[in-house]
């Protein structure tokens, strides 16, 4: 299989390369993509190894390595004028065998250092894959490029066209696990040498069959959607950014995103799909931001873009939810009779009593709406009365034993009394059993339901058991990030279990309206 034999590539080289293991992979996915790769870090982390490496995966590949600095000149990266063109036919052509036009993996570290016409060249040879030698067009067989530099891109005009063109942005950082730190000072192995077995390294001719299946792998629709609301997600980032004093947009251009797409692509094809899926788009993170402060918020939106997809972008139960409720205003209606009834109801006093009726003949006995609306049927409580004379005054309170009997009702010390009531017209709803008819067509769209959520929740299982199995295979993405999707699916299936609860309750009333 393809990616067994990029598992072996990626292994063989990785030697020596400590926590190097996922820029190492990604920078070959750029590779194999034909995308350019951004790799910074402090100078002895080994970018340029790094580079180098990749370069070992192909077979009979042209190279081009340089250390731009201030003083670098054209001639040392697009090759030396030829005098004898220039003497013999007044011709200004460069002698470019050997140099960055005909290399097909080119490697330039300190890039930042480079002058504004080398740059202009640059961008063109990059972006265009063209070369101007003279009065002659050269078509470059350019597959990546591997730009390097202590820091990312300074804030200086004409540099940002340049910066785009690169559309994974990797860190390379020192050793940092002791065991790791060990082991680097241990080896003695001559990292420079080339361990990739002949047969796993690529040929031109296989690269090229593998363009043509990369371009047929498709992106589904709902993977699509996936991808957009990434893309909303930074639109309202940046919508919220433009109200503030210092604003850090994300800028991410239409030929980002393509560009993207086409890496997308390559990732399912080298894993062995022909279709694209979620954790290929974790890849995402490493495309989409342009300034150090924007990583987290990258990180942070792709993470939440893959949680909502994991969730109701992937199991909608809106739907489902919607079906119920339709059903169950079906049951109600059916298991329910209205009328219009005279309804005695407490009159209140003041706005904050209730009068109990003959409690005593020479004053008006009062209680709390409050106090009587939490009192119990089962136990008395002691509770505040007051009493007031005829002329609304004041008299005194008492703390007595009270239980309430009814929504009008009240015993006080053992003896029943009623509250002061007033005759209220209400429509109330009684319970009836439903036509055997429609309780059966009622009762087969519940369980069809329930037949949907239960499919759904079994759908779910297996996307978590098969996302599990694809992270921990996964030849560019951490198997970690299956843990994202996972707690969306967690999500998922909670909302499904309470839907399928509800339906089994839906159910239970109406066999017991049958019985």
């Amino acid at each position: 299989m393809l990616s067994d034999r990029i598992r072996r590539l990626i292994s063989a080289l990785g030697e020596g390369l400590l926590e190097k293991e996922e820029t190492l992979r990604l920078t070959l996915l750029a590779a194999l993509s034909g995308e350019n790769t951004f790799l910074y870090g402090p100078p002895g982390v080994a970018k340029s190894l790094l580079a180098r490496r990749i370069s070992y995966a192909f077979r009979d590949a042209r190279t081009f390595e340089y250390l731009l600095g201030r003083f670098t000149t054209p001639e040392e990266l697009f090759g030396p004028v030829s005098i004898s063109r220039l003497k013999d036919a007044d011709r200004f052509e460069r002698v470019v065998d050997g140099f960055l036009p005909t290399a097909e993996i080119v490697f330039l570290d300190e890039i930042w250092n480079a002058s504004s016409p080398i740059l202009n060249t640059l961008l063109t040879a990059i972006n265009e894959h063209r070369f101007r030698n003279g009065s002659e067009e050269l078509h470059l067989p350019l597959r990546t490029v591997i730009g390097a530099a202590g820091t990312l891109v300074p804030e200086e005009p004409g540099l940002n066209n340049l910066w785009d063109r690169f559309l994974l942005r990797l860190q390379v950082a020192p050793v940092r696990e002791p065991d790791a730190f060990i082991r680097l000072i241990e080896d003695t192995r001559n990292v420079e040498a080339d361990t990739v077995p002949a047969e796993d390294k690529i040929t031109a001719d296989e690269l090229d069959e593998w363009t043509d299946a990369r371009d047929a792998v498709a992106i589904p629709p709902e993977i699509a959607a996936l991808i957009v609301d990434i893309r909303e997600r930074i639109a309202r980032h940046n919508s919220m950014e433009s109200d503030s004093d210092t604003p850090h947009l994300l800028d991410v251009s239409d030929r980002r995103w393509k560009q993207a797409a086409r890496l997308l692509r390559t990732s399912a094809f080298l894993n062995g799909r022909d279709r694209v899926d979620a954790l290929d788009c974790v890849i995402l993170r490493h495309c989409l931001w342009s300034r150090e402060e924007d990583i987290a918020v990258v990180n942070t939106i792709v993470q939440e873009a893959l949680r909502r997809y994991s969730t109701s972008g992937r199991f909608d139960p809106e739907s489902l939810r919607v079906r119920l409720d339709e059903t169950l205003d079906r049951l109600h209606d059916a298991t329910t009779a209205v009328s219009e009834e005279d309804t005695p109801v407490p009159v209140e006093y003041r706005g904050e009593y209730y009068r109990i009726d003959d409690y005593v003949d020479e004053h008006i006995a009062l209680i709390w709406i409050g106090d009587f609306q939490n009192l119990s049927e089962e136990d008395t409580r002691d509770t505040d009365v007051f009493f007031y004379g005829d002329n609304d005054d004041y008299a005194y309170s008492e703390r007595l034993p009270v239980r309430r009997l009814s929504d009008t009702g009240v015993e006080i010390d053992g003896q029943a009394f009623e509250l002061e009531t007033r005759t209220v017209r209400r429509t109330v709803e009684h319970h009836i059993d439903p036509a055997a008819t429609l309780q059966s067509e009622i009762r087969g769209e519940l369980q069809a339901l329930r037949e949907d959520v239960v499919s759904i929740l079994e759908s779910i299982a297996g996307y978590r058991s098969h996302t599990d199995s694809e992270a921990a295979e996964h030849l560019f993405v951490h198997r970690s990030y299956a843990d994202i999707l996972a707690e969306g699916m967690s999500d998922a299936e909670g909302v499904f279990a309470i839907l399928q609860t509800d339906i089994d309750a839906a159910i239970s009333s109406l066999d017991q309206s049958g019985t």
